[in-house]
């Protein structure tokens, strides 16, 4: 994982509360390919970035989260 990765548990959450996670990371970065991909993994998602800056912002917009 590099510095540029945000890595979200998946900790039993419900549905909506996924969906509020991923329309935040939508609303601020758009759809993945320009600026982040993700990928879900069987405990955890993840979220990479192409730049840092936007991986900081990633992790305050989702730091009650992570």
């Amino acid at each position: 994982m590099t510095d540029h990765t945000i890595k979200l548990s998946w900790d039993n959450q419900s549905v909506p509360w996924w969906n509020e996670c991923c329309a935040m990371v939508l609303e601020v970065f758009g759809l993945p390919g320009d600026r982040f991909v993700y990928t879900p993994h069987e405990d955890y998602m993840t979220f990479r970035f192409n730049n840092k800056k936007d991986a900081d912002l990633c992790r305050i917009l989702l730091s009650e989260r992570l």
